[in-house]
């Protein structure tokens, strides 16, 4: 299947009414590129970021950059990485800290429970990729009743981070299907490039916020601003469950 095929995808104008940091509320117009229900809906195999997609942890990630005294707007884990050893292990003490105790809070993004029921009933097997531990990943997944959904759920100790594609291939690997069978889906520009880089579909989930205004948008597949819209894209007539 050719997702890019002008069978697959079609380009509308799209109205999208927010409100800004002053109050006040506007129009947002933007293209807002669509995948064909069937296209979705026939996909095999189903993989999730977790945090900001499903779970809301509330972290803060700039003060988190500044307690461990990093360089404010890049990625942390790449910037761990290019400490020594001693600086690193004092770091991810804080990392882990903050990641605990957001693990402590989390809670479902709403529609996450009724998307996860909606897809479970499709049969298809899905899965968690995420830059967090596997401590704090877990603790969330458990607390919150998600790990049942989940065959494979791959953390940062685990192998390369996104955006680097392995955990998509070797998800594809486990489930014997192609990147092309699989879509992932994200809440942030590091999920969309993962995706890119595997070769597979993917969704940006905005969680409210305009398309446009979000970065990796370009480069998704698709857009999805709540996660009742994916659930009508991925998992049609199980809208009673």
């Amino acid at each position: 299947m050719n997702f890019r095929s002008p069978s697959c995808l079609l380009e509308k104008l799209a109205v999208v009414r927010f409100r800004s940091k002053d109050g006040d509320f506007h129009d947002y117009f933007s293209f807002k590129r669509r995948i064909s229900m069937t296209a979705l809906a026939h996909l095999r195999g189903i993989i999730f970021d977790m945090d900001g997609t499903l779970v809301d942890s509330g972290l803060d990630f700039t003060a988190m950059r500044k307690e461990m005294g990093l360089r404010p707007g890049l990625p942390i884990l790449e910037q761990l990485a290019a400490l020594s050893q001693d600086e690193r292990v004092v770091k991810e003490a804080i990392l882990h800290r903050h990641e605990m105790a957001g693990a402590e809070r989390a809670k479902l993004i709403e529609g996450a429970d009724r998307l996860l029921a909606a897809l479970a009933a499709t049969g298809r097997p899905l899965a968690i990729v995420t830059r967090n531990s596997r401590e704090t990943t877990a603790y969330t997944l458990d607390r919150l009743k998600l790990t049942p959904f989940f065959d494979i759920v791959i953390c940062r100790e685990d192998g390369p981070h996104k955006p680097d594609p392995w955990a998509i291939l070797e998800i594809c690997r486990r489930w014997q299907l192609t990147a092309s069978e699989v879509v992932m889906i994200g809440d942030f520009e590091l999920d969309i490039q993962s995706a890119h880089n595997a070769g597979c579909p993917s969704v940006l989930f905005t969680e409210g916020k305009p398309p446009g205004l979000v970065a990796g948008s370009t480069l998704a597949t698709h857009t999805a601003v709540h996660l009742d819209d994916l659930r009508q894209l991925l998992a049609p007539g199980k809208d009673s469950i």
